[in-house]
């Protein structure tokens, strides 16, 4: 795909990434369209699903209270396959409420309506501590 055909995807996900480097919770989720979902890696075998801009904002400012270290960081741009999809892959670091550091690699698979996330389906490869 050129990217003169999905410019705004690119842009999309420019923003979204530096909500999430900000610690923005509301910034994450202002591009969630109301029925957008996130489901989270963990959980049961589907993961964890938030729905709507309000719980995905609530999730992710409990992840930046409990973990003021969290850090996301790209291991590649992202892969936009379409107007209406693209692939994030990253490293992301931090310290739990417990003490203990953790890493952990991991793909989010975006799709979107125009400007809005309908779904970010997170999967990650490992978890770390130490």
């Amino acid at each position: 795909m050129s990217e003169t055909k999905t410019p705004h995807v690119i842009e999309l996900m420019a923003e979204v990434g530096k909500a999430f480097i900000a610690h923005d919770a509301a910034g994450i989720a202002a591009h969630f369209a109301e029925d957008g979902v996130f489901i989270n890696a963990v959980g049961d075998l589907a993961g964890d699903t938030y729905t709507g801009p309000e719980q995905v904002r609530g999730y992710f400012e409990k992840i930046f209270a409990e973990s003021p270290d969290v850090a996301w960081k790209a291991r590649a741009a992202p892969l936009v396959i379409s107007d209406t999809q693209a692939v994030t892959q990253w490293h992301r670091t931090a310290t739990g409420p417990d003490g203990v550091r953790k890493q952990w690699f991991g793909v989010d698979i975006y799709e979107f309506r125009g400007r809005q996330v309908i779904k970010k389906d997170t999967y990650i490869k490992a978890i770390i501590t130490g």
